[in-house]
């Protein structure tokens, strides 16, 4: 049965971070969801490369955004996954603190598009995660995108793995429980499955090469008709993440993805 969707993005959350910080609102979604830790990013293992293969479905090798992180007009022969929702029609909406992320979607292909541009250094999730919870309660969007960026911003200040960037992924796991706790208040938690899940790790102070510390990642699903407490076993890519969210939305979706569904989570 389709189901609406809360996709949170961590950005650049490393999965052994994820584990040691105090997170109890992301922790509670993956003991009682489905998950891996070693669900892999792309090469380059950089942002908008990543980002790109999340929305549109194919590796940067073919939708040509690279290390750089400059959008290509290329990318724009693979369909977006928010261009599939919305021609299928479902409301989508996007809230993010990047503004490059623009460009995974076409121009006028998502009903609300919220960004403020992060400023580096200061609690920018939070932000963020307010005017997503006002919208989804208010809205009730069939596809949400909320975008965490603080913890990617932490990483390059300050180091992965360091003190202020476990710091930082408990800050936005406090962000993250201002969305999940107004829908708890509005009623309509059930509605939504969420994914959760980063696009990339990092090391020292820099990530985007095909060391494990950049490529291993986070990937966590729950709501209705998810397996509850469930370790995955078999791989998850980033291209599996807009072909399982297509399948749990009920919609079609293009043959040119690389991607799978992620069966083996769901009931």
């Amino acid at each position: 049965m389709p189901t609406k969707i809360l996709f949170i993005m961590l950005d650049g959350c490393r999965p052994d971070a994820l584990q040691q910080a105090k997170t109890p609102h992301l922790t509670k979604l993956w003991q009682e969801g489905a998950y891996t830790w070693t669900a892999q990013s792309v090469m380059p293992s950089v942002t908008l490369p990543a980002h790109t293969t999340l929305f549109r479905g194919v590796d940067p090798a073919r939708h040509g955004i690279g290390r750089d992180n400059v959008y290509q007009a290329s990318a724009a022969a693979f369909p977006s996954l928010m261009e599939v929702a919305t021609l299928a029609n479902r409301h989508t909406a996007m809230f993010y603190s990047w503004e490059q992320l623009r460009d995974v979607a076409p121009h006028g292909s998502v009903k609300m598009s919220w960004c403020r541009n992060a400023d580096y250094g200061l609690d920018n999730d939070t932000v963020v995660a307010r005017a997503a919870a006002a919208y989804l309660t208010s809205e009730q969007p069939d596809l949400c995108f909320l975008y965490m960026g603080d913890i990617d911003i932490s990483g390059h200040l300050f180091g992965w793995m360091s003190p202020p960037y476990i710091e930082t992924i408990e800050q936005v796991d406090a962000a993250v429980g201002i969305v999940l706790d107004a829908l708890d208040a509005a009623g309509i938690r059930e509605q939504y499955t969420i994914l959760a899940q980063a696009d990339h790790g990092g090391h020292d102070t820099d990530h985007g090469t095909d060391l494990p510390e950049d490529m291993n990642i986070p990937w966590i699903l729950n709501g209705p008709g998810i397996k509850r407490g469930h370790p995955i076993q078999q791989r998850v890519g980033l291209a599996d993440t807009p072909a399982t969210l297509a399948h749990l939305l009920g919609i079609e979706r293009p043959a040119v993805w690389e991607g799978q569904p992620v069966l083996e989570a769901l009931l």
